[in-house]
């Protein structure tokens, strides 16, 4: 029997840690992929200062700190890619999504940037 990861797990999880108030979808992520309509993320993780560790060599690495939202794929009919935007309610910052960075278990880490 396959395991549902999402519907046992990260289900779940997101609607615990998720940002914003159930019930209250004023307080949901707004995320707009680019050229397209935007739309609410009822279940979404954000960390504004996520550390990213990158492999530069056998012995070495570098860190990086940085804002990421973690986010189901099944909230998703095109997947999240590269200039798509997400506004978090809760800091009232738009951000540009850099990388979408799945996990192979419905998860995806969106990897942000400020934007203007």
């Amino acid at each position: 029997m396959a395991f549902d990861w999402d519907a046992e797990l990260l289900g779940p999880v997101m609607s615990v840690f998720g940002e914003g108030m159930p019930g209250t979808p004023s307080s949901w992520p707004i995320y707009t992929p680019k050229g397209g309509s935007a739309f609410q993320l009822v279940d979404a993780v954000f960390d504004s200062a996520y550390h990213d560790v990158t492999s530069l060599a056998e012995d070495d690495s570098a860190t990086s700190r940085r804002p990421v939202l973690g986010v189901r794929a099944v909230l998703f009919t095109v997947p999240p890619a590269q200039n798509d935007t997400v506004f978090i309610p809760s800091n009232g910052m738009t951000y540009g999504v850099t990388d979408a960075r799945p996990d192979g278990h419905g998860h995806i880490k969106l990897m942000l940037i400020e934007v203007a």
